[in-house]
């Protein structure tokens, strides 16, 4: 059971270093692009969402199998994390039921400004990287906690990677909407 843990935790880690190196490069290399992906046929979105898939899967087994293995041994994290899932939970399901799914894949035609993009431009990101603090503090793993902090990061360069392409596909309407709207809070 030890080297199973070991080994759903080196290969997110992997996962998620891969990950944030094809944001840097969409970043700073401008004819290279990982995310959003050109098509839904192209590698960026096979590859995006099968790592993401992965390292999700992984994340989940690493919190049961490396339970309570950090510091936080209190009783009150559990309805610290109860409160803050259901408020996660709230804000996702909202963001990804005005967003839709085509544009939650990185496949949207049309710019969103309603719902809570009126509030933040990256509601999504924002439930994502609550929840995995939530887990994180649930779970009180050691390995949950490094993944997870990459895992955060992944969710804020992802922006990153997105308004060139927001900003190529939507112009003057796209550049108002940012002006408007933080990028999070």
């Amino acid at each position: 059971m030890n080297s199973i843990k070991w080994i759903l935790f080196a290969a997110a880690i992997l996962l998620e270093l891969l990950y944030i190196a094809l944001f840097i490069i969409t970043v700073k290399v401008p004819n290279f692009k990982f995310w959003p992906p050109p098509s839904a046929r192209s590698w960026q979105f096979f590859s995006a969402w099968i790592i993401a898939s992965l390292v999700a899967v992984f994340f989940l087994f690493l919190g049961l199998l490396d339970f309570d293995s950090a510091i936080l041994h209190h009783w009150i994290r559990f309805p610290i994390s109860l409160v803050l899932f259901v408020m996660s939970s709230i804000v996702g399901t909202w963001a990804y039921s005005s967003l839709g799914l085509w544009a939650t894949l990185g496949l949207g035609k049309r710019l969103i400004t309603k719902g809570p993009y009126r509030y933040t431009r990256n509601p999504q990101y924002l439930a994502d990287m609550l929840n995995i603090f939530v887990y994180m503090l649930f779970t009180n793993s050691w390995m949950v906690w490094l993944t997870g902090v990459l895992g955060v990061s992944l969710n804020l360069l992802a922006p990153f990677t997105e308004e060139p392409w927001l900003e190529e596909q939507f112009g003057v309407e796209y550049m108002e909407y940012k002006s408007r709207v933080p990028r999070f809070l």
